[in-house]
């Protein structure tokens, strides 16, 4: 009897810990995109500085800018040479998550979402995210998906640990 009320009680706090942190994915999803945003205008000044030089100089035409950089003696200019074209590669990136992340579809924005994330990008994130309670029809199905997967994985773990040291299942 103790046991059941044990295991409820972490089936209750499993799923209101999934529940808490899910409902908060819409708004960080969002809140990452912005900072996405942000990070793309910063690149886009960044190249803009070469792109001039590459009016200039090179009919317009970055690329070639990036490999003349590249196939000077000097390490100082290969090294703003490998800047510029990290920096464009940042740019396509960044773009491409972007135009990811503005799906209409919840779940698409998700998946994207984890493919498009970086580490450092949401360390960011998070060290600037406030915690909300959106009250959306996305929030509040993503907290019940995860509170519902929490306890389910309990239940799981429970029974795996139960036919390990031979105690039948007992949900």
């Amino acid at each position: 009897m103790i046991m059941n009320a044990v295991k409820s009680t972490v089936d209750y706090c499993l799923f209101t810990l999934g529940f808490i942190v899910a409902v908060q994915l819409p708004e960080f999803i969002q809140q990452y995109k912005q900072y996405l945003v942000g990070k793309l205008s910063e690149n886009q000044w960044h190249i803009d500085g070469y792109q001039k030089i590459a009016d200039q100089s090179y009919g317009g035409d970055i690329k070639v800018l990036i490999n003349e950089y590249l196939k000077n003696d000097k390490t100082a200019f290969q090294q703003t040479g490998q800047l510029v074209a990290d920096l464009q590669q940042r740019h396509e990136f960044l773009s491409n998550a972007i135009s990811k992340l503005e799906t209409p579809s919840y779940i698409h924005q998700v998946i994207n979402f984890i493919q498009y994330l970086t580490l450092e990008d949401v360390k960011t994130v998070s060290s600037y995210y406030q915690l909300a309670v959106p009250i959306s029809i996305e929030a509040m199905s993503s907290g019940l998906i995860l509170g519902f997967v929490f306890v389910w994985l309990r239940v799981l773990l429970s029974t795996l640990l139960g036919r390990l040291v031979g105690i039948p299942a007992r949900y």
